[in-house]
């Protein structure tokens, strides 16, 4: 039978602004205590502040670089006094690539970075949490990945190479943890409409009205389908969906045509 606690603590990582943000509100808005772990200490706070004074619910802001083992150690020890051990986890935090280009051309300090944030990041947060997980008998333990994880796009090495080796490890802790009651999933989104895409819409490096017409639902998406999935797949009743990728993405990765209009097609 599936674990039935509704309001286990929650570690959002990256949760000061954007999907994080939208994903920390969600699950705060459903009774769950909620842990914002961020880079920024001012961002991360103030987010904690707001989501804890429109939920009414406790929401605490701390600060980590997820890419290193001690921040992170020592921010979750900070969470577990104050709100007990998490139940769920969402491996949110992650970083645009800084450069685009060539391999050879790229500085081999971008891949390392990347690789350090998105997947060493995920994987340094999941052995703290885990070890309690498998204690309880419950967990979840849900991780961003992207589109371009399965649409690769050009020039950015970097980033999607990150991606999929998200999604490889998320299917590798699924296999080891499935008989402790821990599921691990991931949620690859699509274009998403946070404050940073859309300044990058606004300056001219993403066209907005070509991206959304190159996606099957016409549009982009918005952080709070994210967090909707995050909170389905943390779901006591989701307990039979583990080691998957599910896309949020409009239909977008399942658009094989080269480009044809809209307008005239035959469907």
């Amino acid at each position: 039978m599936p674990v039935t606690k509704k309001h286990l603590p929650v570690i959002v990582t990256g949760g000061a602004a954007g999907i994080g943000y939208a994903i920390a509100e969600a699950f705060a808005r459903r009774g769950h205590r909620v842990a914002i772990v961020d880079l920024n200490e001012a961002a991360s706070r103030a987010a904690a502040e707001k989501i804890s004074a429109q939920c009414g619910i406790e929401v605490l802001g701390f600060t980590a670089d997820v890419a290193c083992q001690q921040a992170c150690a020592a921010a979750h020890r900070e969470i577990v006094s104050q709100l007990g051990s998490a139940g769920i986890l969402v491996n949110n935090a992650g970083m645009m690539p800084p450069r685009k280009g060539w391999v050879e051309e790229l500085p081999h300090d971008d891949f390392e970075q990347m690789m350090n944030v998105h997947v060493g990041g995920a994987v340094n947060w999941c052995r703290l949490v885990m070890p309690a997980m498998r204690e309880a008998g419950f967990g979840r333990i849900i991780n961003l990945s992207s589109v371009n994880a399965i649409q690769p796009v050009p020039h950015r090495y970097t980033y999607v190479t990150a991606k999929k080796a998200l999604r490889g490890l998320t299917e590798a802790l699924a296999l080891d943890s499935a008989r402790a009651g821990i599921t691990v999933n991931a949620i690859a989104p699509g274009y998403i409409l946070t404050e940073t895409l859309r300044s990058r819409a606004e300056s001219g490096i993403l066209d907005h009205d070509a991206i959304a017409a190159r996606t099957p639902a016409g549009r982009w998406g918005t952080p709070e389908e994210i967090a909707h999935m995050a909170v389905f797949l943390a779901d006591p009743m989701s307990a039979y969906i583990t080691g998957t990728t599910l896309c949020v993405d409009g239909g977008l990765t399942i658009r094989g045509d080269a480009g044809e209009d809209l307008d005239h097609s035959p469907y």
